[in-house]
């Protein structure tokens, strides 16, 4: 019987499934050193393993960073949490490889390195970042479990268990007894309730997934065992209650990644831990959400990175693989092995996962064409997404496509970008999103929105009398229609009033957006439209009291290239593609504005902005208007073609 993690499991049956396969589940875990092995000498992999050896070359030449207080309490008096989560993930980092590496291919100079990473990570005074302890409660952080303390739990319990005949038995006692005390104790048995137990995104995911392989792995117990699953279950479900029936992310791709992932290392070993009685995964919504990366994928390894994301995104394979063999979906990429210092958090699972499930054969071979998928509108989430093939020249071939994003402005990781959009051409996303900043205090704090990456500013979307989007779920993206106007194109609009509540005349904010991304042509082209009602101030009546001059808008384009001011249009030039904006010159002024920023990996950034300012008003036929007008019009082209 197939169970589905939407219904009410039992402690009995989950019990009974567990005592039937979880000893063949742990020498499955054994037996993933197997697999490690077999890739050592496959060119595929090459890559991925010479860079675990710089690891492991540290660790045997240089001493492990410390956690010290000076580095933690950084974060209470400043809000930096860089300089000590660089020294926990490099910890992490030489933990990861040593155990990989140890299990490839076993020393004992090797396993001597392993066993004493281990047995100091263990010594740590909490395995949480500095910036989750809550504050005030230092004393009580060593049970306190966080997105990064179920990740070590989980690290080192498929560690002890896949390298079980060769790691020094009182280091093995130690990881248990330390497992037992920061995890199971205060989650398990004495029942403490965390935040993230309920929450409805990766949080949920990440921390009960790390907890419960580590909860299937180690508990002998199997009525503990039982209810922690049950446990593990309940917060899967408020996961998966944060997804519409569209799949998509409001986190964005990178958080995709994370949580969405971390369900499914969770749903993987719980069925092979139940020989396949109890399998998350048959939940109709998964199928959705695991084709999420698939609909928002642009070309080239660039993806619409809308909220708290990078344009660019390694997905990992072996989830990828995974998802491909049990949701049959599509994946059109080329295969990449992510090297473990390409991921800031050195995440164990992720790079474990890549070896054992990557399977070449469901990838897109280097120099096949990528095939657009017709025009993908995510209901719930209000994003639109359209791909389509330019011609550019002889027997060559780009990729030109287009994202735009409603929504509200009280999402995970929300940015204020109600009517923000992408456009793309040629690998590269030519008018941008920002993305994600550095992450610190502030940025999770009240007035995060002046942060450049999340406020209005750093998107492509208006000023309206000097008023910015608002926080909160009544400033939506009111979705007028969506449409598929072609094979690869797509029309939508969106009511934005209500994201613009000080806005003092404003009446009414429509924004339009038509794309006619057709395959062939060497052109493709995006009509915007937004039309400004207004009203007259509150409290006056007479007619000497009329709007006498148009009430101040200025539509602003972010990019990262260097715009070309030409007379009536603005030109990006991109590595393979340009971008032409088309504006009235009689209507606007224009200019460019730099702006230079930090990315969430502390690199410096440069964005462009783009600001087309009102001079004056213009009917629906772009005549000028007297004095007493009621709307604006700004009607603007953009023209994307090879370079």
């Amino acid at each position: 019987m197939t169970v589905h993690p939407g219904w009410n499991w039992t402690t009995d049956h989950i019990m009974l499934a567990l005592r039937h396969g979880a000893s063949n589940g742990l020498e499955y875990i054994y037996r993933w050193k197997d697999r490690l092995a077999n890739t050592l000498n496959d060119p595929d992999y090459a890559s991925f393993w010479s860079d675990l050896e710089v690891y492991e070359q540290r660790a045997g030449t240089e001493n492990l960073p410390e956690l010290s207080f000076s580095l933690y309490r950084q974060f209470r008096e400043t809000g930096e949490r860089q300089a000590y989560e660089l020294a926990y993930f490099e910890r992490r980092g030489r933990l990861a490889a040593l155990g990989l590496l140890a299990a490839a291919s076993p020393s004992a100079e090797r396993l001597q390195l392993l066993e004493d990473l281990i047995w100091s990570v263990c010594s740590e005074h909490t395995w949480c970042l500095a910036a989750h302890v809550p504050e005030g409660k230092e004393e009580d952080a060593r049970e306190h479990v966080d997105l990064f303390a179920a990740e070590t739990a989980q690290t080192l319990a498929e560690m002890i268990i896949m390298l079980r005949d060769v790691l020094d038995e009182r280091v093995v006692r130690v990881v248990r007894a330390e497992i037992e005390c920061r995890i199971f104790n205060p989650l398990y048995r004495k029942q403490r309730i965390f935040g993230w137990e309920n929450a409805e995104h990766n949080w949920s995911a990440v921390c009960s997934s790390g907890c419960g392989i580590a909860a299937l792995l180690l508990l002998e117990d199997e009525h503990i065992r039982a209810r922690a699953v049950q446990q593990t279950i309940h917060s899967m479900n408020a996961f998966l209650s944060g997804y519409g029936l569209d799949g998509g992310c409001a986190e964005g791709i990178g958080y995709w990644v994370y949580g969405f992932g971390f369900y499914t290392y969770l749903a993987e070993m719980l069925r092979i831990f139940s020989e396949g009685e109890l399998d998350m995964l048959s939940d109709p919504k998964t199928r959705a959400i695991a084709a999420f990366p698939g609909n928002i994928h642009l070309s080239g390894g660039v993806f619409v990175n809308f909220s708290d994301s990078r344009e660019r995104e390694t997905i990992p394979p072996g989830l990828l693989s995974l998802l491909s063999e049990r949701q049959q979906i599509q994946v059109n990429m080329e295969l990449r092995i992510p090297l473990l210092t390409k991921d800031p958090c050195r995440r164990w699972a992720h790079a474990l996962r890549n070896i054992l499930w990557s399977n070449p054969a469901i990838y897109r071979r280097e120099g096949e064409s990528e095939l657009p998928s017709a025009p993908v509108y995510l209901e719930d989430l209000s994003w639109g997404v359209a791909r389509g093939i330019l011609a550019a020249g002889e027997q060559n071939e780009m990729i030109a496509a287009f994202a735009v994003k409603g929504g509200h402005n009280a999402e995970p990781h929300n940015h204020h970008d109600l009517g923000h959009f992408i456009i793309h051409g040629g690998g590269e996303n030519i008018l941008c999103d920002p993305g994600s900043g550095e992450y610190t205090q502030a940025y999770f704090a009240p007035g995060r929105e002046s942060i450049f990456q999340i406020g209005p500013q750093g998107h492509s979307v208006p000023v309206i009398e000097g008023a910015v989007q608002q926080s909160g779920r009544q400033a939506e993206a009111r979705v007028l229609y969506t449409k598929q106007s072609t094979p690869q194109g797509i029309e939508i609009a969106f009511d934005l009033t209500s994201a613009y509540p000080d806005a003092p005349t404003l009446a009414r904010y429509i924004r339009r957006l038509s794309w006619n991304g057709l395959s062939g042509p060497s052109e493709a082209e995006l009509l915007l439209e937004d039309q400004y009602q207004w009203q007259q101030p509150s409290g006056t009546r007479n007619r000497e009291h009329l709007i006498e001059k148009p009430p101040s808008v200025i539509e602003y384009f972010m990019s990262r290239i260097h715009p070309v001011m030409q007379e009536e249009r603005v030109q990006w030039a991109g590595n393979k593609a340009v971008v032409t904006m088309q504006y009235d010159a009689e209507l606007w002024d224009a200019r460019v504005e730099e702006v230079e920023t930090v990315d969430h990996d502390h690199q410096r950034q440069i964005f462009y902005r783009v600001a087309l300012s009102l001079r004056q008003m213009a009917n629906e036929e772009g005549i000028s208007r007297d004095h007493s007008v009621k709307e604006t019009w700004c009607r603007l082209k953009f023209f994307i073609h090879p370079k």
